[in-house]
């Protein structure tokens, strides 16, 4: 059950999904883990991270899933632009928003 969601980095709008944990197996007393992925230098979240994600949640850890400024669904120029320095910085801002979500451990989130 994904739940689409954006958030910002520096200044461009990226396109996330959040897959939450289909249980609180895992929780603890600040909530349930969460992963934050993003495909590779050059792909999009709907490459196949959405089975890997499924996956995480099913063991009862959240998934935060988003796609870089200028690729899949983000906005941003240049599109489709590899930047190592960008995608760090978009990876941070993503750190951000998924410490953010409902029943998350802000303590308890990986890339």
């Amino acid at each position: 059950m994904k739940r689409d969601l954006t958030f910002v980095s520096h200044g461009a709008r990226c396109a996330a999904w959040h897959v939450p944990a289909g249980s609180d197996a895992l929780a603890g007393p600040g909530g349930r883990p969460c992963v934050v992925m993003a495909y590779g230098f050059g792909g999009t979240r709907d490459s196949g991270l959405l089975n890997y994600a499924e996956g995480f949640a099913e063991a009862g850890i959240d998934a935060f899933v988003f796609d870089y400024r200028g690729f899949g669904d983000s906005d941003g120029t240049p599109r489709q632009d590899v930047s190592v320095r960008r995608q760090r910085q978009d990876y941070h801002a993503a750190l951000v928003a998924a410490r953010r979500l409902p029943g998350v451990d802000p303590d308890r989130v990986v890339l």
